[in-house]
């Protein structure tokens, strides 16, 4: 059987906060524990988080228990370590629905990694920067992992593209700056007015590709979720090999990922006028 490769991506490092005066010892302990899986980016085991917090793994394990328990935290089963939960992820979202579109989008993720072997994502923008706020491993030979709350690059990666694209061209201008890009694999466009220019496409489709842009080897598809209002409040997107099979492309997966973005806009209440396109520019979904 061929073995399961995993890629990870860089994540930075967050500062842990400052603790806080005396107040409720159980809540200050639950926030600790929380606060110190938030700043590790990815997973941690219960005696490491004994150690930061300066509690006895008995007390930690406990508390993790009640924080997996309410959806905050979750175990992965493999390496019985915990990162993020779906409602600490929520808390971070902004806007009306946050919490509905990621429950529905881990669901939509879950579905394409289960049956498509695709890596899934949702990035926002936040402050000038692109933030994973969800990430769903493919169900195949390859999975691609990044941590919830970790930063993104947004002129290599799809997700980056579409929240760019979101903007005007002077604010992602302002936002790239005058410099040169980073080249992150040989095929990034690693000058902002080519990626500037870019973005006229990817608002007339409705959706940003990436060939090899960010990982070599790697293709990606982004497409944009959408509120009541019409406003992009975040980017779905999928990552997956080259040559993971012959039918497994950018255009057998592109609708794949549109139609997907699409249901999720839809339920939170989307506007029936508008709709994302297809591959081929032509309507895609329904009223």
């Amino acid at each position: 059987m061929t073995a399961r490769r995993v890629i990870v991506a860089p994540r930075p490092r967050l500062a842990r906060a400052a603790r806080r005066p005396a107040g409720s010892q159980s809540l200050e302990r639950g926030l600790d524990v929380l606060e110190s899986i938030a700043a590790e980016g990815g997973e941690v085991g219960v005696r490491e988080l004994a150690r930061r917090c300066g509690l006895s793994p008995t007390i930690v394990q406990r508390l993790v228990s009640s924080l997996a328990s309410r959806g905050y935290i979750e175990k992965n089963g493999e390496t019985q370590r915990y990162r993020l939960g779906h409602r600490s992820l929520a808390l971070g979202a902004s806007g009306e629905g946050a919490f509905d579109y990621l429950v529905a989008a881990r669901r939509e993720l879950e579905q394409l990694a289960h049956d498509h072997h695709l890596n899934g994502f949702v990035s926002v923008l936040r402050e000038g920067r692109a933030i994973y706020m969800l990430a769903v491993q493919a169900d195949g030979p390859v999975a691609i992992k990044v941590s919830a709350g970790s930063e993104m690059p947004l002129h290599s990666t799809s997700a980056g593209k579409v929240l760019l694209a979101n903007l005007a061209d002077a604010e992602a201008r302002r936002i790239l700056g005058p410099r040169k890009l980073p080249a992150i694999t040989p095929h990034t466009m690693t000058d902002p007015a080519t990626v500037i220019a870019s973005l006229a496409k990817v608002r007339r489709q409705g959706f940003a590709l990436v060939n090899e842009e960010n990982i070599p080897g790697v293709l990606s598809v982004g497409a944009p979720i959408r509120d009541r209002t019409g406003a992009v409040v975040a980017a779905l997107s999928v990552a997956f090999p080259k040559y993971l099979d012959s039918a497994t492309t950018l255009a057998t997966v592109t609708p794949l990922v549109t139609a997907a973005a699409l249901r999720i806009s839809r339920l939170l209440g989307m506007p029936s006028a508008m709709v994302l396109t297809g591959p081929t520019g032509s309507v895609c979904g329904g009223t």
